[in-house]
């Protein structure tokens, strides 16, 4: 297992964050209308200063982060950077207390001190931050990159000389290794070495026979 440290996961979240301000900005519209046709009800603070309304949207980002960890053990944010939230012992099905507990308490507490316990994961050796460490939870990098071997040849393998081109067999014939003529390079003689010429044959009626067939004649 990798595990994903410090930025990689910010990042993360912070396109999770611009996610749910999306999904928030139209269900903040709507709730405004619901308030202002029900009087004003959801302005009411229920819990200090905090509103109906304002506990309403937590509740639904609380949720996004609870659903979509616990169902399929990442988010969209994490998707995109290829990351994942298992348990400690690598298994991937994650209880929903724990999940519950890391969403909304864990991440409570993180963001005390200045986010002391999300820079915690920068400098822990299994890149935890507190909410990891008090539900038993890693952030891991999900798959796995295929590296593909490089093969290296024989020592005693000889490279073929420049210009060397193997020519396929013909009629069931064995491969044939000849030279064939390479263009010049560089301006230089046109290179045609180790290529089987035809033998020349002499063509008949030639100078020489119409010279013996003249004095025939004669």
């Amino acid at each position: 297992m990798e595990y994903a440290g410090f930025w990689v996961r910010l990042a993360a979240y912070c396109i999770d964050i611009a996610i749910v301000w999306i999904g928030l900005l139209f269900v903040n519209l709507m709730l405004g209308i619901v308030s202002i046709v029900g009087r004003g009800v959801l302005r009411e603070e229920v819990l200090f200063q905090y509103t109906v309304k304002d506990i309403m949207l937590y509740v639904l980002q609380a949720l996004y982060f609870i659903l979509l960890t616990h169902g399929t053990g990442t988010t969209p944010g994490k998707r995109l950077l290829n990351l994942r939230v298992i348990n400690a012992d690598g298994s991937r099905e994650l209880n929903l207390l724990d999940v519950v507990y890391r969403e909304t308490i864990g991440r409570f507490l993180c963001g005390l001190s200045i986010g002391i316990g999300y820079i915690m994961a920068g400098v822990d050796r299994e890149k935890r931050g507190l909410h990891d460490m008090l539900c038993d939870t890693r952030v891991i990098y999900a798959k796995k990159v295929k590296i593909l071997p490089v093969y290296q040849a024989p020592g005693n393998y000889q490279a073929p000389p420049p210009g060397y081109v193997p020519m396929p067999p013909q009629n069931g014939g064995p491969m044939r290794t000849d030279n064939i003529p390479m263009p010049p390079q560089n301006g230089g003689p046109m290179r045609t070495n180790s290529v089987p010429m035809p033998p020349k044959q002499e063509i008949p009626g030639g100078p020489e026979d119409q010279s013996q067939k003249v004095e025939k004649d004669s």
